[in-house]
């Protein structure tokens, strides 16, 4: 969004003399800055000579100082700076930056308003968010749909709630750094940093130690009065794995079952997503790892839409990875009818072949190496763990802190989903509560029957038999948690109760756990 002051008619030739003026204004400030800069210098040399130069610069920045005019004194033209010249590096002072973002959204929430008001006096029905366009710059280059959230009302909250606004700005910062250094060619391979640079790994090691430093501080308790340290029941990056390794295998054994054919496929982005490729001169055109994980995305669900369309019978799974230049690129192993192989071929090079070597396709041969062993090795990158073999299989029992943090940073960084499973019902929330809770055997049949699939890992099977039969259901409460001119009463969420509802026979079984986490020194309990 641009502001224009009302005095200035919007016919064109108006419109850019004032933007030739904010340049020009912007120009007298910096030369001000430059030279009280310069000034400051020679005063504090204290001699006869810097005290001349001194007087001299004082005059010139009185000269300068005449050729201000009104539009230097109005809001449109601190709006006009803080778009425009205003630019994010990694000294940038954070506060600062949220306080220019901050009055530019009042601007634009400004217009937005009496644009609400005047379709309220017309009569239209409407919803004034229809005219917000994403791609409108609310300063420092950032654009509103680099904030995060699910629908454009939520990004506009997480700009409005300047705490939540601090947060998307300091991840936009790091990735703003980490993007300069794409630009500057030095990740990539054979480059200074391979994948990402040292300090992307540095910044989730922080974040990660943060994270087990509050967990090893807090404990939970209980309204019965039992106390446990949250280290006891947060989840690991050991349990998160072997929930992966479960579905996994469990997957490979329901596709043997079916007797399916096992392929396993890796597509990549185009070259523009490239900064600085393997192979061949770079045509980067300066695309974000992330818009390549975007695009990916995008191929993927049209890929996915086909496959209903045309009735293939296939399951498996994708995992996620980061080239040595920073560009995503995806792998999936999947399962599919021997009758829709040929036709399943057909749709991948139809939604993922565009160009020459875009897509990879492996047929396996089970005889020779296990299916479930090519994704595996891509998706122990995404864990901060290292891999043992037992028998020619992982060992889950020896896995320790490893070397895999750049993959693991960098989809941190870009908030890139590492993996899924697809073609089975994923009820994994269920899974779990059932994991957590083995007091629950014996108040439901459903649930009983159930439990007799967790109990041998097979995932698969307590998918298929838990679905249409067995559900997770939440209520919660709306909790104010700020009221705008523009978005309303704005309400946040809050747990009020969680249960299992069975499908069948309508019976309630309530799983939340009335508790709250308070720090473990208030319980004098000692965390190992």
């Amino acid at each position: 969004m641009i502001f224009i002051p009302q005095r200035i008619s919007t016919d064109k030739a108006n419109i850019e003399f004032f933007f030739k003026e904010c340049e020009r204004q912007y120009f007298f400030e910096s030369a001000i800055e430059r030279n009280m800069a310069l000034k400051e210098n020679f005063n504090n040399k204290n001699n006869n000579s810097s005290k001349r130069k001194a007087g001299s610069i004082a005059k010139e920045i009185r000269h300068i100082k005449e050729k201000f005019n009104w539009v230097s004194q109005c809001p449109e033209y601190t709006c006009w700076k803080i778009q425009e010249k205003y630019s994010i590096c990694k000294n940038s002072e954070l506060n600062e930056i949220v306080k220019n973002i901050s009055f530019v959204f009042g601007n634009i929430q400004d217009i937005l308003i009496v644009k609400q008001r005047n379709l309220n006096n017309d009569g239209v029905a409407g919803d004034v968010f229809t005219y917000v366009n994403p791609e409108w710059n609310i300063g420092y280059g950032i654009k509103i749909k680099d904030i995060k959230g699910s629908t454009l009302k939520d990004k506009l909250i997480n700009i409005a709630d300047e705490k939540k606004l601090k947060t998307q700005i300091r991840r936009i910062q790091k990735q703003r750094n980490e993007l300069y250094k794409l630009k500057l060619g030095v990740i990539g391979a054979g480059r200074d940093y391979e994948i990402c640079s040292d300090e992307v790994v540095r910044d989730r090691e922080a974040d990660e130690a943060k994270q087990l430093d509050y967990i090893m501080k807090n404990s939970v308790v209980y309204e019965n009065k039992k106390k446990v340290p949250l280290s006891k029941i947060a989840s690991t990056e050991k349990q998160r794995f072997a929930e992966i390794f479960i579905q996994v295998t469990s997957l490979d054994l329901y596709a043997k079952q079916l007797d399916y054919k096992p392929l396993f496929i890796t597509f990549t982005a185009p070259a523009r997503f490239h900064p600085k490729p393997s192979n061949g001169v770079s045509s980067w055109d300066g695309s974000t790892p992330k818009e390549s994980n975007d695009y990916l995305k995008g191929l993927w669900n049209a890929f996915r839409k086909d496959i209903h369309r045309h009735k293939i019978e296939m399951n498996g799974f994708w995992a996620v990875e980061p080239h040595k230049d920073q560009c995503f690129h995806k792998h999936a192993l999947m399962y599919v009818n021997k009758k829709h192989f040929d036709g399943l071929i057909v749709l991948i090079n139809k939604h993922f072949k565009h160009s020459e070597n875009a897509v990879r396709i492996e047929e396996i041969d089970t005889k020779k190496s296990k299916a479930t062993s090519y994704v595996m090795k891509y998706l122990t990158k995404s864990f901060n763990m290292d891999f043992e073999l037992k028998g020619g299989v992982l060992n889950i029992d020896k896995l320790e802190i490893s070397n895999h943090k750049k993959v693991r940073a960098v989809q941190a960084l870009w908030s890139v989903r590492r993996y899924a499973m697809f073609g089975v019902k994923n009820t994994l929330s269920l899974w779990r509560e059932l994991k957590r809770k083995p007091f629950l055997k014996g108040k439901n049949e459903t649930i009983d029957k159930a439990f007799a699939f967790v109990e041998i890992n097979n995932f698969i099977g307590f998918s298929m038999f838990v679905n249409g039969k067995l559900k997770i259901k939440r209520v919660f409460s709306e909790i104010q948690i700020m009221k705008n001119d523009l978005l309303g009463d704005v309400f946040g969420k809050s747990l009020v109760d969680k249960y299992i509802l069975d499908l069948t026979s309508d019976e309630v079984l309530s799983i939340k756990a009335n508790c709250k986490v308070v720090p473990a020194e208030w319980l004098d309990i000692e965390i190992t």
